[in-house]
């Protein structure tokens, strides 16, 4: 089914309406405000900064590299697994390739960024984007509920061996709440398929009356895509527990990239306080709707490891490492295999396929 003409659009307009102009500079100004705030604390304890920089110790900077190279390996293999699982099947050096480049992509910038990226390189690699959509949505889906699983774990750990005042513990779990809420029904949008339809309709009404374009035929392949791959994960549900494992391998290893920041600032922290922190900073760089949580999540990363017991210096500058090596570098590299990932004409014959 070549719909490809009809959904291709999607990556373009959708960031430009997403916010408004008035939106977008409270955005700014609230990643400047943050990114001010964190070089006014440096620099007011610029004494203790040197003494913690002077004690790092920076050769455990490549482990945590090399762990950071582990994690996005999982999460693009991942990546390539679910869209096998989905019939669509461009090739598995492809599907790495796209894997790495778009989820560094969704990490340092932000979902919708990144997920555009993704559809443009598999429409170049000859998949339909209503194709490609499909398990690309639902791999996002397994990360999210693998990541929220954490969360209870560092709410509880923070409440129960840290007093917290009333408000903030009612803010944490209106937090988690919100979040829990979303991924309940995005789990009912994906499995139930009478409330999938009436929300496929609704997306489609929308974007008749925002961009005067028909996507009906767009969100009929996106459907027939998704129906045939959970088809395939309910007869074969084993399939799933390789991908599964590979994206709770990707979660675990970014909480030891950040205990590695800890060592190498010279840090003695529990397991604990490491887990809660990176949980509640990635939710609320997340929720803040900021791209890549720039800015918002180093700043409540470092808040919640200096209310845990963290000199403040010292979190600042663990959470600066970990955006550095967790999200900066691997940016960086994945710009080498993008321009490899894209060099293929947009004219090659569908590669997506059926499940038999």
């Amino acid at each position: 089914m070549n719909t490809g003409a009809t959904f291709t659009p999607v990556p373009a307009p959708v960031p430009a309406r997403a916010f408004p102009l008035g939106r977008r500079r409270a955005i700014l100004v609230a990643v400047v405000l943050l990114a001010v705030a964190g070089v006014l604390v440096v620099l007011l304890d610029w004494p203790e900064v040197q003494g913690v920089i002077g004690r790092a110790s920076w050769r455990l900077v490549l482990p945590a590299l090399a762990i950071t190279a582990f994690s996005y390996l999982c999460l693009s293999w991942s990546f390539g697994l679910v869209n096998q699982a989905f019939g669509v099947r461009p090739g598995q050096w492809i599907l790495l390739g796209v894997g790495f480049v778009s989820s560094a992509m969704i990490a340092a910038v932000g979902g919708v960024a990144g997920h555009s990226l993704r559809l443009l390189l598999m429409v170049r690699r000859g998949v339909a984007a209503s194709d490609a959509m499909a398990p690309s949505l639902f791999h996002g889906y397994l990360e999210s509920v693998i990541f929220f699983a954490m969360i209870p774990g560092g709410l509880a750990y923070l409440v129960f061996t840290h007093p917290l005042s009333p408000r903030l513990t009612v803010t944490l779990g209106t937090g988690a709440g919100v979040l829990g809420v979303a991924f309940a029904i995005t789990a009912v949008v994906f499995f139930v398929r009478p409330v999938r339809a009436v929300a496929l309709r609704l997306v489609g009404l929308t974007w008749r009356l925002v961009l005067r374009r028909d996507l009906d035929a767009g969100l009929r392949s996106f459907e027939a895509t998704l129906v045939r791959g959970l088809a395939e994960v309910r007869r074969r549900p084993l399939s799933l527990v390789l991908p599964v494992l590979l994206i709770l391998a990707d979660r675990l290893s970014r909480v030891v990239v950040v205990w590695f920041c800890f060592e190498a600032l010279g840090g003695q922290v529990d397991l604990g306080v490491v887990v809660t922190g990176f949980a509640i900073g990635v939710v609320a760089g997340v929720m803040s709707m900021v791209p890549g949580g720039l800015g918002v999540q180093e700043g409540t990363m470092a808040g919640v490891y200096h209310l845990l017991g963290v000199s403040l210096e010292q979190a600042v500058l663990v959470s600066l490492l970990f955006r550095l090596v967790y999200y900066m570098v691997p940016l960086a590299v994945s710009l080498v295999f993008y321009w490899h990932v894209l060099r293929v004409g947009s004219s090659e014959p569908p590669a997506s396929a059926e499940v038999a």
